[in-house]
């Protein structure tokens, strides 16, 4: 395996996917609000930091290759995995989706929690709840804690 010249950013990846969504790069610096030089300056640092080329360039028209194809395929795999970050945060703060356990130590405290949890769950479909009855309450916490 090659050694790379380097890590490649965010950056040079949105600049590479605008240039094979155009397939050109006039268009693609204008899309993206750069000059055309710098976006093949950044296309030439892509390629140098990946050891390969990435468009054949056939005069002012250019074509992927087969490792642009791959970095192509790899990097809307990446955008689209930030993007569900982002979504999934944004779910969590607004208390879309996560998990609410709670403990009961006595019968009577677990048929509240569960009226209580019946109405949770119609507020909130994607959180999971779950209840547990225990004398030990204290180790039941800790125990989940560890899973």
């Amino acid at each position: 395996m090659k050694e790379r010249k380097g890590i490649m950013e965010l950056r040079e990846l949105e600049y590479f996917l605008a240039i094979c969504e155009e397939l050109h790069f006039t268009r693609a610096a204008e899309k993206l609000g750069i000059s055309q030089p710098a976006l093949s300056r950044q296309m030439r640092t892509l390629e140098d930091k990946l050891g390969v080329r990435l468009f054949d360039r056939l005069g002012k028209k250019i074509a992927i290759t087969e490792a642009g194809e791959i970095l192509r395929e790899q990097s809307g795999n990446i955008f689209s995995n930030i993007k569900s970050v982002y979504e999934q945060i944004d779910e969590l703060q607004n208390v879309k989706k996560g998990k609410l356990i709670i403990g009961a130590m006595s019968e009577e405290l677990s048929q509240l929690a569960s009226v209580v949890f019946l109405e949770l769950h119609r507020k909130w479909p994607q959180v999971q709840t779950k209840i547990f009855m225990s004398e030990n309450i204290d180790e039941k916490v800790f125990e989940m804690k560890l899973i």
